[in-house]
Formats: C-alpha cells, structure tokens, sequence
C-alpha cells in the first residue's frame, strides 16, 4: 500500500519533528506526542496529534483531503483506503476513523496507550 497513512501523519505534523523523522511511532519519537510526560500516549492525546495533521494537510483550508493535498504522500490506493464514501475527498470524520484504527492496531496489549 506504499506509505502508511499513520506514517503520513505522523510525517506532516510539524509538532512531532522526531515522528516526522522515521515516519513510524517508536520509542524515539512517542515522547513528542505525549503531552502529559507519563510515558505512554493515550488515545486523547494521539486524537489531538491526528486534529493538528489534518489540518497541517488540509492546506486549502477547506476541512477537507484532497487527493492532489495527499497525492505527494500517499498512493492512490491509499488514497482510497481513507475516502471510504468514494466521494473523491477524505473528511475529519473519514482520517479520525482511519487513525483509530492504526492506534488500536499499533495498541499491542490492548491498554489504550501507545508505550
């Protein structure tokens, strides 16, 4: 599938520079995204990260994904995966929902919290 979409955000939110670095969450960049300094990140504070990336994408404003904002980043199939109406955008609701479901899969204990 090329690029994960995890990995995209990661990569474009400017707040993570360590995250945006590997494209992967790991222990060298967990920190930058957890807030608290507990040493986990919680799905509260990942669901701040996944806001900020999608608006650090959505660079018409328009609180829509485009594919030509997401063509340099993703594949098409990708693309594809987030727009899961087929309406050719990718909304809030649409990347949450995805990114949800990479932090539930990258949740290996099932605790609620990346560490």
């Amino acid at each position: 599938m090329g690029k994960s979409i995890l990995a995209l955000a990661i990569a474009m939110a400017a707040a993570v520079p360590a995250a945006a670095q590997t494209g992967t969450l790991d222990g060298s960049n967990l920190a930058a995204l957890d807030t608290n300094g507990d040493g986990a990140v919680s799905q509260e504070e990942f669901a701040v990260f996944v806001n900020a990336a999608f608006q650090q994408m959505d660079t018409n404003g328009d609180g829509s994904l485009t594919e030509a904002e997401l063509d340099p980043h993703l594949t098409t199939d990708s693309i594809a995966t987030l727009d899961t109406d087929g309406n050719g955008v990718v909304s809030p609701q649409e990347f949450s929902t995805r990114m949800s479901q990479d932090f539930a899969a990258a949740d290996q204990d099932g605790d609620g919290m990346l560490n």
